[in-house]
């Protein structure tokens, strides 16, 4: 890989004044899944004031802290400027990786939650799962953790995996897992 193939590579994003850098691998199940959701989602919005948007579009949050969602729904366009989108998105999905679960996990997810993130989804492709957080009353709370049974659960654990479910934020929006991880690699 060439050093400028790895400069493209580079997120930066700030949180609460500190900067962080973190890079994504070129190609992986990190960016299959991320155009997977970006596609469901995208069609299924294609004739609606909302915009499904790219990682590589920055979300200012506040005077001290922007980000680049891996994927985010837009529904207020007026929060869409030539340089980003000033204000918080109504939908984020952040794919987790090695190198930014901790803060997908932890400091995002805080900032998303003190902006006024409706939902914000977790999606593991390791595990093949989305953690789906709603926010209610300025807090999140884990609605919901979508995925495939595990032979090694008991019957009645098998039975609870969900697979298919509608978006809270878009209720007419029916998600599968299959076609969110689909041509996700087994590595």
């Amino acid at each position: 890989m060439s050093i400028e193939r790895e400069r493209e590579d580079i997120k930066i994003e700030m949180i609460n004044g500190q900067k962080i850098i973190s890079m994504s691998p070129a190609f992986s199940n990190h960016a299959i899944v991320k155009l997977n959701i970006s596609l469901i989602f995208g069609n299924h919005l294609r004739n609606s004031v909302c915009m499904v948007m790219p990682d590589d579009v920055k979300v200012v949050l506040d005077d001290n802290s922007y980000v680049e969602p891996d994927m985010f729904v837009i529904c207020d366009r007026s929060k869409i400027r030539e340089n980003g989108v000033y204000g918080c998105p109504d939908l984020v999905v952040e794919v987790l990786s090695d190198s930014t679960e901790k803060r997908d996990r932890g400091t995002k997810k805080d900032k998303y939650q003190e902006s006024g993130v409706k939902e914000y989804w977790l999606v593991d492709t390791r595990k093949k799962m989305i953690e789906v957080y709603l926010l209610t009353d300025s807090s999140y709370y884990l609605d919901e953790v979508y995925r495939y049974p595990n032979p090694a659960e008991s019957e009645e654990d098998q039975a609870a995996a969900i697979t298919i479910f509608n978006v809270n934020t878009f209720p007419e929006l029916c998600i599968d897992l299959d076609e969110v991880f689909r041509n996700v690699a087994d590595w």
